[in-house]
């Protein structure tokens, strides 16, 4: 083995991160909207209803059938990715999938599950990684119900329409507009959680760069420098003037994921703040993200776990303070 060959085989150094509570890290945009779905009219009962009709074992189902699952006879190297990230982050392990599909998402609100698309399969190691923990920060920071409520909310609100005689599309009438601002902000922590887990900027910002368009295939013409330089120049040019800013907004209604230069900019910032540097120098308190140990509803009473956003029996959002 040749010093060159041994020297890409050596694993970087990574801090585990036990007992790291999510109010060390979540994104304050992805803390404010979530405050804000929680106070629509009739959220509440919507998410009870998505438990109740069990769109999470449609959305098993619908991916058992058509994906490889990872683990350690079947591609063991991004299995060990998996492993190592959950024990990084303090994650239990979910199950992982590859699927040869157009996005990379997380489902299963009791039973989380992760699918990424094969194409990232043939990115660099780290960058790999840097995946599958973003969709790890989903689970960790329990983004996982309302994002699965985000990507079936459509059709969902089609199928209670005929059975409440017109009453879900009165309740929806805000609530997708809600969860789809809630959605294109969470992102923004879990992109928190990729860094934290590999633990060099680089890789994320990649992830991002490929993201916005670019591709492996294009090699050494893909300039991670020039696209700070233009995630610092997005954010700097377009905040100097009110009608900028109004013409971002207005562009970022309808879509998913927030741009990803925003994203970039986010998480280069971050990278070099004080508060990431003492996540991972240890220095975090105790999650109160929920205090009780057993759901407030009366009528239900569920045991809780730590960091849960909604009690998964009967739907009831959970304080954060």
């Amino acid at each position: 083995m040749t010093e060159q060959t041994a020297m890409a085989t050596v694993k970087p150094k990574r801090i585990p991160l036990k007992g790291l509570p999510v109010t060390a890290f979540q994104h304050p945009l992805d803390r404010q909207a979530t405050e804000n779905l929680k106070r629509l009219r009739g959220f509440d009962w919507l998410v009870a209803k998505f438990v109740e009709y069990g769109i999470e074992r449609i959305e098993y189902v619908r991916n058992i059938g058509g994906s490889i699952r990872v683990g350690p006879r079947q591609l063991p190297r991004h299995y060990e990715m998996l492993r190592e990230a959950c024990h990084i982050l303090d994650v239990p392990e979910p199950e992982l999938y590859v699927a040869d599909g157009n996005k990379t998402f997380t489902s299963g609100h009791n039973h989380p599950f992760i699918v990424i698309k094969s194409g990232v399969l043939g990115e660099p190691d780290d960058e790999i990684m840097a995946v599958i923990a973003r969709e790890l920060g989903h689970i960790k920071c329990g983004h996982v119900l309302y994002k699965m409520m985000a990507r079936e909310i459509k059709p969902f609100f089609e199928m209670i329409d005929s059975v409440t005689l017109g009453i879900g599309g009165l309740v929806g009438a805000g609530i997708e507009a809600g969860l789809l601002a809630w959605d294109r902000r969470s992102k923004l922590s879990a992109d928190r959680c990729a860094l934290l887990a590999v633990q060099n900027d680089a890789p994320v910002l990649n992830m991002l760069l490929k993201l916005a368009g670019g591709s492996d295939k294009l090699g050494k013409d893909l300039s991670l420098e020039q696209f700070l330089l233009q995630a610092r120049a997005y954010q700097e040019g377009l905040d100097d003037r009110l009608s900028d800013r109004f013409y971002r907004f207005i562009a970022n209604l309808d879509g998913t994921h927030p741009y990803a230069v925003e994203r970039a900019r986010a998480i280069d910032e971050w990278y070099d703040s004080q508060e990431y540097k003492d996540i991972l120098a240890g220095k975090y308190g105790i999650s109160t993200m929920v205090r009780a140990r057993i759901c407030p509803n009366p009528q239900c009473n569920a045991p809780l776990e730590a960091n849960q956003m909604f009690c998964s029996q009967c739907g009831m959002p959970l304080s954060q303070h």
